[in-house]
């Protein structure tokens, strides 16, 4: 039971970073200030051009991918299920992130459909390559 809990942490934890880590690399490559305060980072989502978005579309996508891999290699069992739990929680953390800060409507709609699919998959990648074996 906490080696699940643990994986579950451990996935959360990798993907959060991810994310995290994916803004300051996209927000670097699209604006050419180094240092932005957190205050003003309304300010670049509401004037970023759309291949921002897109770009960070796809981080957010790999990041859920990558949380559930994590999560279901490390899960005793049951390990689509946690791997599952994974993106729900990555979901709701992204649910807060859209009420705080303002983004387009086509991004809010897309981001909240992409953590459960991802992390999905990241399990069933896991779960077949340990059958395979």
């Amino acid at each position: 039971m906490f080696r699940n809990i643990l994986s579950v942490s451990i996935g959360v934890i990798i993907s959060i970073t991810e994310i995290l880590f994916s803004i300051q690399f996209i927000k670097r490559w699209f604006i050419k200030i180094q240092l932005i305060p957190l205050k003003k980072l309304k300010y670049i989502f509401e004037k970023a051009p759309n291949e921002f978005f897109l770009l960070l579309i796809l981080f957010y996508a790999f990041s859920a991918l990558l949380g559930g891999i994590i999560t279901a290699f490390f899960a005793k069992n049951a390990k689509k299920a946690y791997a599952i739990l994974t993106g729900f929680i990555l979901f709701f953390i992204a649910l807060f992130h859209i009420f705080l800060y303002t983004f387009p409507l086509w991004f809010k709609m897309i981001i909240l459909t992409i953590f459960l699919p991802f992390s999905y998959l990241g399990g069933n990648i896991i779960e077949f390559l340990q059958r395979k074996k």
